[in-house]
């Protein structure tokens, strides 16, 4: 994943840093920011969209800010986006294990007086080839945006925030990776701007 921002210092309750004197009073007596998720004509009408808007929602509200409906009552436009490539096939050699050779040992037995050395043969494993493996892999996305609403209404740059989390599978599936992705951009939020990063969510088990 990848970020750039410039939020505003003291907006967010899980990236302000610590402050002191009038920053910390100025901190304490700030208003949390609004904001409304844009739709585009396409999302509008979309179920999923609306399942992935809710999860955006929540990370957002997790973060001290107040989901408003209204556009006009809100500081800050988000905009959700998501997307998944045709794939591409990737080809890699697999090597084949099979058996290289034997290995003996023997038993000492005594029979009729005399000693026997009776000989036990264990198969030894190894490379003996390999195989081509072709696999189609999908590039599954995400993107948020995040722009100051009166900034934007004067005609003039309002981009505070771009965030977008991608990653690579043969699942060419894509909404059940979207929640996901969503949350990657929240660990933490806003992150480190201009790095790019990768983060790993462990999946839990279901219980039965």
């Amino acid at each position: 994943m990848s970020v750039r921002h410039q939020l505003p210092v003291g907006v967010l309750k899980a990236s302000a840093p610590a402050a002191s004197g009038a920053a910390a009073v100025a901190a304490a007596m700030a208003k949390p920011k609004a904001f409304v998720i844009e739709r585009s004509a396409s999302q509008a009408q979309s179920l999923a969209h609306q399942q992935f808007e809710a999860e955006l929602a929540q990370q957002l509200v997790e973060q001290g800010l107040i989901w408003q409906h209204d556009p006009k009552q809100a500081d800050w436009l988000v905009r959700l986006d998501y997307q998944i490539d045709d794939g591409k096939n990737k080809s890699y050699q697999q090597p084949i294990w099979g058996t290289i050779g034997y290995s003996v040992s023997y038993q000492r037995v005594v029979s009729g007086g005399s000693v026997v050395f009776i000989p036990r043969y264990y198969p030894e494993t190894g490379i003996v080839g390999s195989q081509t493996i072709n696999e189609t892999v999908y590039t599954r996305e995400v993107f948020v945006d995040i722009l100051d609403r009166k900034t934007l209404d004067k005609g003039e740059f309002a981009k505070l925030y771009e965030g977008r989390a991608r990653n690579r599978s043969q699942n060419d599936e894509l909404e059940s990776a979207v929640p996901w992705l969503i949350r990657s951009l929240f660990m933490p939020f806003p992150g480190p701007s201009g790095v790019s990063r990768e983060v790993r969510i462990p999946l839990t088990t279901p219980k039965p």
